[in-house]
């Protein structure tokens, strides 16, 4: 595991933090807390091993379903007891569902959940128009209203994107931006230009079909340290695989854990 370590300048924009050495986790937690109580405890004991650093996308059904399930109350309530966070998912479909329907899951998720602490919108657009945008915006402006401006917005276009998507018109459209999702070509990754202009807390990298230990010549802390090198300050690492990722917990996950904590990532 070789790690390479960039200087990179940053810009402050609104809501960006001073620079940032952590990595941290944001997990897929697509995976029941009554039939995978176990992988939901892995993170309770992630989320004390780095505390305010583990966040889990809580996900009942393709997003926050129609009624609160009392044992994503406890999962949720137990990882945020352990220092770690939740955050909901909502679908937007590539800016296609209305802006009506997707802020009807944001009031689900806080109303079946109210401690929730952000939510994680996926399928999310990345074309250069700016109705796209705005309409990201006011999702974001949306989520921000619900309780306090410490909740997070995550977006997900699992792929390169455009700088109006993180800031636009001076205020901000996401806290985060998942800009690589792939189960091929982790150790290529590259951020697009743009974004070494800001702080890595602002990106994340999921990365999954990545074999166990020392597998293809690399493993999962040669994916961590690229992301760390491309800038992202979020990131997750799985050996699952299509047609979902997300369904269970890296077999791995508390080697991750550890090669993070113990890693003196430096800017």
């Amino acid at each position: 595991m070789n790690l390479v370590l960039v200087a990179l300048t940053l810009l402050v924009v609104p809501g960006v933090h001073a620079a940032s050495t952590n990595v941290n986790i944001l997990v897929p937690a697509y995976f029941d807390p009554t039939t995978s109580a176990s992988a939901w405890s892995a993170l309770n004991s992630a989320a004390t091993k780095l505390p305010n650093r583990v966040v889990a996308i809580a996900n009942p059904a393709s997003g926050p379903g129609t009624v609160a399930q009392t044992s994503y109350t406890n999962a949720i309530t137990s990882l945020q007891s352990n220092q770690g966070r939740v955050v909901g998912y909502v679908d937007t479909s590539y800016a296609t569902r209305s802006l009506a329907i997707v802020k009807a899951d944001i009031d689900s998720w806080f109303s079946f959940y109210p401690s929730i602490n952000g939510i994680f919108f996926d399928q999310v657009s990345n074309t250069n128009d700016n109705t796209t945008i705005v309409y990201y915006q006011t999702l974001y402006n949306y989520v921000k209203s619900k309780r306090t401006s410490s909740l997070l917005v995550v977006h997900n276009p699992g792929t390169a994107t455009l700088e109006s998507y993180l800031v636009y018109n001076s205020a901000r459209v996401s806290d985060i931006i998942c800009t690589f999702e792939s189960g091929i070509n982790g150790l290529e990754w590259t951020q697009a230009s743009w974004t070494s202009k800001y702080d890595r807390s602002n990106f994340y990298g999921l990365f999954y079909n990545v074999s166990d230990i020392n597998v293809a010549s690399f493993d999962y802390g040669d994916i961590i340290d690229r992301a760390y090198q491309q800038n992202a300050g979020w990131v997750y690492v799985t050996n699952d695989n299509l047609p979902n990722p997300w369904d269970t917990i890296a077999s791995y996950f508390s080697g991750e854990v550890s090669y993070i904590q113990q890693q003196n990532y430096l800017p």
